[in-house]
């Protein structure tokens, strides 16, 4: 099994809450500390600590489809971003052979592999770059706790990562993504679970405790904006009670990071923009989908013949539909008390994988093996090794959304940003790092050329 330490589940997600939002809005901010301004880094790497992957890939992974030309340049004041793959190329080193690693060691090779992959966003015309980070709970106490030692992504790496951004004029962005599992690898929350209140007032005392760590850090490494909600886990709020808890929870949770952080804080990585002015009056700006998909938005026909004309089509159609459900404007959807007005900036979420069915049936994980089952009905441990690669579909994709983005009047977008979208190493195949080659990374594939002319107007 891939990464089998890896414990967060799925990057795009549902968050099963049908409602708007309600209540009332105060805007309590108290003043941040001063930002420390991060020292100028130097080169963390020796002569003989290269890179030791290789970016070849097999002819056949172009796909099916030919590769668009990119038709245009986004407007100068969106913000250009892409993300890092979440996980830390910590893990991979123990993966390398034992010559690749006497060459590096392990802190040479995890900052090499951070510079390389900033240095190519930057040359991609990345402006932003989302980092996340998570580590298991240690529930024994409450609230829960993830301990520095525990964390995916040591705190170190985060501030090498702040430091060669600001050198490239790359700001960072922070996202914490809560992890499902505790310190000895046991469960503590179900992906969907139906909580009750007392369930949620542990998940949300955990996550307001530990937001005010992180923002904190974020503050003193100058990191640019937080999130304020979590990615990679989601819960099912089947009550009015605890959808009003939760609103009532995020609306103090979002005050204590402003009174530690004063870059932009975000509100959606969760997957749905839950529309409430106690949210709305305290955030800066909301993340959504470019297009939400896949399963209902794309029939069989419409994904063997894809074109950027129907991606751009659908493309609108969702940003339509989601404008809807965040203004409360769909009649299916009734709105609770106290909808908010407020026309909030977007950052758009862009995440393509270079799979073939990828429009059919949706984002798959990318990062380690888990079981499924085969069109014949066969079970397999590793779902992912049936996977059809295509780089096309991704590339067509892309374009498509872009096309939308700049088209639209749905929204008003400031950033746009290729999620969860840069692996961290130049991988093209499948190996024990896990799946580049299907994965929405676009590093490396001509998916990256359509990103960068974008971004820059330059091939």
């Amino acid at each position: 099994m891939f990464f089998s330490n890896k414990y967060f589940i799925q990057f795009v997600v549902i968050f099963l809450l049908s409602a708007c939002g309600g209540g009332d809005s105060s805007d309590t901010v108290s003043n941040p500390p001063p930002v420390t301004t991060p020292p100028v880094a130097t080169s963390p790497v020796t002569a003989s600590c290269v890179n030791p992957h290789s970016a070849d890939y097999p002819e056949l992974y172009k796909g099916k489809f030919e590769t668009p030309s990119p038709r245009g340049k986004l407007s100068s004041h969106i913000v250009r971003g892409i993300s890092f793959k979440d996980y830390s190329p910590s893990w991979i080193y123990d993966g390398l052979s034992q010559s690749q690693r006497d060459n590096c060691s392990r802190d040479e090779y995890v900052k090499l592999m951070y510079l390389e992959a900033l240095q190519a966003m930057n040359a991609s015309g990345a402006q932003r770059v989302w980092v996340y980070n998570y580590g298991q709970w240690n529930d024994s106490q409450e609230p829960w706790i993830v301990a520095e030692a525990n964390y995916h992504t040591p705190k170190k790496y985060v501030e090498y990562i702040v430091e060669q951004a600001r050198l490239l004029d790359i700001d960072i962005y922070f996202s914490w993504q809560f992890t499902q599992n505790n310190v000895d690898g046991d469960i503590i929350v179900e992906q969907g679970e139906k909580l009750t209140l007392d369930k949620l007032k542990i998940i949300l005392d955990a996550h307001q405790n530990n937001m005010i760590i992180q923002a904190k850090h974020a503050q003193k490494i100058a990191i640019k904006g937080i999130s304020a909600d979590w990615n990679a886990m989601w819960v099912t709020l089947h009550t009015d009670e605890l959808k009003e808890y939760y609103i009532e929870r995020f609306a103090e949770i979002i005050d204590d990071i402003r009174a530690n952080f004063d870059g932009e804080i975000t509100w959606g990585q969760i997957g749905t923009v839950i529309n409430d002015q106690r949210i709305f009056s305290r955030v800066d700006s909301i993340l959504i989908n470019a297009l939400q998909c896949c399963g209902n938005q794309f029939n069989a026909e419409e994904d063997a013949k894809l074109t950027t004309e129907l991606i751009k089509q659908k493309t609108f159609e969702s940003l339509t539909n989601q404008h809807m459900q965040i203004y409360c404007g769909d009649i299916n959807q009734p709105c609770w008390h106290g909808t908010s007005n407020i026309e909030l900036p977007i950052t758009l979420i862009i995440q393509v994988q270079s799979r073939e069915d990828f429009f059919l049936n949706g984002w798959k994980e990318d990062g380690f093996c888990t079981p499924g089952s085969l069109e014949d009905g066969t079970e397999v441990s590793c779902i992912q090794e049936s996977f059809v690669t295509d780089f096309s579909v991704q590339s067509v994709g892309i374009e498509g959304i872009m096309q939308a983005i700049e088209e639209q009047d749905t929204f008003m977008i400031n950033s746009v940003d290729i999620h969860t979208g840069y692996w961290l190493s130049p991988t093209l195949t499948p190996n024990f790092e896990g799946f580049p080659n299907t994965s929405q990374s676009i590093r490396g594939k001509p998916a990256e050329d359509i990103v960068k002319y974008w971004y820059t107007g330059q091939e």
